[in-house]
């Protein structure tokens, strides 16, 4: 049974929609749980939104279990428990990151089906599954109804061991999604994950970006790329940095800015996330110098980019270490002002994986 508590949005008319499930987190090192959160991408995204004042309606379904409140209500599925993730830190194994994670799914609830999308129409989509909810004719129907969508890879490569509920990945070829990838706006991966989707080949068909933690991103189209620069950080917790990115890249693309530049907003807020444990919390101030940052550099852009230049991949924007550096002093300011815990730190005592 389907309770349906979508709510009238809060900005409306909306311009983006985020489709995935909330979900409960759990961090556990060295067998002891370290901490209990909201989680799920759905919920990194909006926070992301949150804070730049993007307006968005999330898609997203839980059990009666749901432990969280949330700015958007979901769709409560009562014979159903909420998707719940334990995450794995083993101290005695020294990694890049990756390795040294476990990731299991101990709970799913129903996938999203393209009847619980809103009839509204979207500048942008967000198909951001984490537990397999995003089935392939949901992701068709939210490239119908969005002028772009953006789709986290996860979403489409991701199976579970059916005993433990470790999570493992298909080739991208062989997960029912393959045939869209034309269709789509960009396509994130993971270091990790890239391999399963054939970064040659993908670019041919759509743009992609890959996350690569302290090395920054990197920028694909068909026959060129670009490296986009990381912003220094001290990890506390993972969780959540590759979400956080694709918010913050998908927001500043939406608002005009370059491609490039809108990557250097995604790695900056992936480098906010992994700085607090859980859900981050970013902070009104730091975020309007942000956003203040980001009008400036969209007039810029647009006093000095041709027509269409700012959506290219194929060249680096003029301007762009600039903005780099003003970011930085921001983050820099952010760094500041973040409650840092030498406990917290050795215990969780992650790698920057987004």
């Amino acid at each position: 049974m389907v309770s349906d508590s979508k709510d009238p949005p809060p900005n409306f008319p909306p311009r983006a929609l985020i489709v995935g499930n909330f979900c409960h987190d759990f961090l556990i090192r060295d067998a002891h749980v370290v901490t209990e959160s909201l989680g799920g991408a759905a919920s990194f995204i909006s926070t992301v939104f949150d804070g730049l004042s993007v307006p968005y309606v999330t898609v997203s379904k839980v059990g009666e279990d749901f432990a969280y409140s949330t700015n958007q209500s979901p769709i409560v599925v009562s014979d159903s428990n909420t998707t719940a993730f334990r995450a794995f830190f083993d101290s005695s194994i020294s990694g890049d990151g990756r390795r040294d994670r476990i990731l299991k799914r101990v709970a799913a609830c129903s996938p999203i089906l393209p009847s619980d999308l809103p009839d509204f129409r979207f500048d942008f989509g967000m198909a951001v599954g984490v537990g397999g909810e995003v089935v392939p004719e949901t992701l068709e129907r939210m490239i119908e109804i969005c002028d772009a969508v953006f789709v986290d890879v996860q979403s489409l490569i991701r199976v579970f061991d059916e005993i433990d509920g470790t999570v493992e990945h298909v080739d991208l070829k062989e997960s029912g999604f393959f045939h869209l990838l034309p269709r789509i706006g960009f396509l994130k991966a993971s270091a990790e994950e890239a391999p399963f989707m054939d970064v040659e080949e993908a670019r041919k068909l759509c743009p992609v970006v890959v996350t690569n933690g302290k090395e920054g991103c990197t920028l694909y189209s068909n026959g060129s790329q670009l490296q986009i620069a990381p912003f220094p950080v001290t990890q506390v917790d993972p969780t959540g940095a590759g979400d956080s990115f694709l918010g913050g890249f998908a927001a500043g693309f939406a608002a005009g800015l370059a491609v490039a530049d809108a990557a250097l907003l995604g790695n900056l807020f992936g480098s906010l996330t992994v700085s607090q444990i859980g859900l981050p919390h970013f902070e009104s101030r730091i975020v309007q110098r942000i956003k203040d940052e980001v009008e400036r550099r969209k007039v810029q852009c647009m006093d000095s980019c041709h027509p269409g230049e700012n959506k290219s991949i194929h060249q680096m924007p003029e301007g762009h270490e600039q903005f780099q550096k003003l970011l930085g002093t921001v983050r820099s300011e952010c760094q500041l002002s973040l409650p840092t815990s030498p406990i917290a730190v050795e215990q969780v005592n992650g790698h920057y994986n987004s």
